[in-house]
């Protein structure tokens, strides 16, 4: 683990090393392969955020004592987010957030979402099974994952990594799937 007050920089040339993982692994944006989400987080807003520097502890329990899914600290599914409310406490109307965000508004009564359903989609997958996926009749291969990306970015598909790239090397946005599973018709989404 990175000790605080260590650059990331420092931290990646000397401490990290790319030879258990394939360049498949890692989209230009977020990781998709396991064991890789300490890596994304220091890549991330969060980690050196301008107030405090944050640690994976911020946020899991590392003595695995929690009564919450991956040992985390809050629920992060709670109805009223109280997991991102705690840093985040501005942004308590989540309908208010997503119509300036995306153009329309879901309230966590209709849609059970909650912040971390679009900052820290499920992009990484344990153990082997590249290539899974579910086949939404559309061509594309959403993949279904069980780690959460720690970049807390929301994948678009103007996402700048992922234009000029052949359609069937790009990465898969939303790399999930969850929006066309719960709510909206895949053929739709843009």
């Amino acid at each position: 683990m990175m000790v605080p007050g260590t650059s990331r920089n420092d931290y990646l040339v000397n401490y990290t090393t790319r030879e258990d993982a394939a360049p498949n692994d890692i989209w230009e944006s977020h990781s998709k392969s396991h064991h890789q989400q300490y890596l994304d987080f220091i890549r991330s807003s969060k980690y050196r955020n301008g107030s405090q520097l944050l640690s994976c502890s911020d946020c899991h329990d590392p003595h695995g004592v929690s009564t919450f899914k991956h040992q985390l600290r809050v629920d992060a599914v709670s109805p009223n987010n109280t997991f991102c409310q705690s840093c985040h406490a501005g942004q308590q109307d989540m309908a208010k957030h997503t119509e300036t965000a995306v153009g329309a508004a879901h309230t966590v009564e209709e849609t059970k979402i909650s912040c971390t359903s679009c900052h820290q989609p499920k992009t990484a997958q344990t153990g082997s099974g590249f290539g899974k996926g579910l086949d939404a009749g559309d061509g594309k291969n959403y993949w279904m994952n069980d780690i959460t990306s720690h970049l807390f970015t929301v994948p678009r598909k103007d996402n700048a990594f992922v234009k000029g790239i052949e359609p069937d090397k790009a990465m898969p946005i939303p790399y999930t799937h969850a929006c066309g599973l719960t709510c909206h018709d895949p053929a739709s989404m843009k």
